[in-house]
């Protein structure tokens, strides 16, 4: 039986192709070779004329996310100040009932602030957006147009 992570991926890509018309999003396929240092930028290139989003998405339990759960986090940081990609994780915090958009540039500073990880009692503190998200059976309906309106406002 597949993880409830593998399961929100696969209704991550449903819900974009739902909720944000005119775009293209494409899963990256799992690494699987073993190889050190093979790896996916992220899990998801998407792009909305004129953003490009790379996101990780990530399922979990608890109030937060830590980086030890995130291996591409040194791989999204060199996409930071790129003008127009938007490199971050969307989180369903799956005990919480929350989806959270979390940019490269929290990660970024939480680390410099000598922080181990993202914790969900933090979202007015740290820059995150919380999506639009209906609680399903098990999971949530997101509404990721929320993301594309976010960086149109800035």
């Amino acid at each position: 039986m597949a993880s409830l992570g593998k399961k929100f991926e696969e209704k991550f890509r449903q819900q974009w192709a739902e909720t944000v018309p005119d775009s293209f999003c494409y899963r990256l396929n799992d690494q699987m070779s073993g190889y050190l240092g093979s790896s996916n930028i992220s899990d998801f290139i998407c792009y909305k004329q004129p953003d490009l989003f790379l996101i990780e998405c990530k399922e979990h339990q608890g109030n937060v996310l830590p980086f030890s759960a995130f291996r591409q986090y040194e791989g999204l940081t060199q996409y930071a100040d790129v003008k127009g990609v938007h490199a971050g994780v969307v989180c369903w915090f799956s005990e919480h009932d929350k989806v959270l958009w979390i940019p490269i540039k929290t990660f970024m500073q939480l680390k410099a602030e000598d922080k181990k990880s993202f914790n969900i009692k933090d979202i007015d503190k740290y820059e995150c957006l919380e999506l639009p998200s209906k609680k399903l059976r098990t999971f949530m309906n997101t509404d990721y147009s929320a993301l594309i309106e976010y960086y149109k406002e800035k």
